[in-house]
C-alpha cells in the first residue's frame, strides 16, 4: 500500500487522489483527514462536504466530477 505525502504531492495524475485534490481545492478548509478516511470515494467526500457547507450532497457530487476549465479555455470562452 503506497503512502501518501501531505497534500497528495506525489500522486500521478488520474489517479483516485485526483478527487482528493480538486476537493481540497474547492473546498479548502476541507479536514485532510477527514477526508482520507473516505479513501477516493465520491459519495463519502460528498456526505463529507455537504455535513460543512449548505450544498446537497448530490450537488456536490456534480461540482466534483466536473471538467476542470483550463486558461485556454477561458480566453476563448471571455476573450
Amino acid at each position: 500500500m503506497k503512502i501518501h505525502q501531505a497534500n497528495h504531492v506525489n500522486c500521478p495524475p488520474g489517479s483516485a487522489c485526483e478527487l482528493d485534490r480538486r476537493a481540497l481545492a474547492l473546498w479548502p478548509g476541507l479536514d485532510s483527514r477527514a477526508l482520507a478516511r473516505c479513501r477516493h470515494d465520491v459519495a463519502r467526500v460528498s456526505r463529507l462536504v455537504a455535513r460543512r457547507s449548505h450544498l446537497p450532497p448530490s450537488i456536490v457530487e456534480v461540482l466534483l466530477g466536473a471538467p476542470s476549465i483550463t486558461a485556454e479555455d477561458a480566453a476563448c470562452w471571455f476573450g
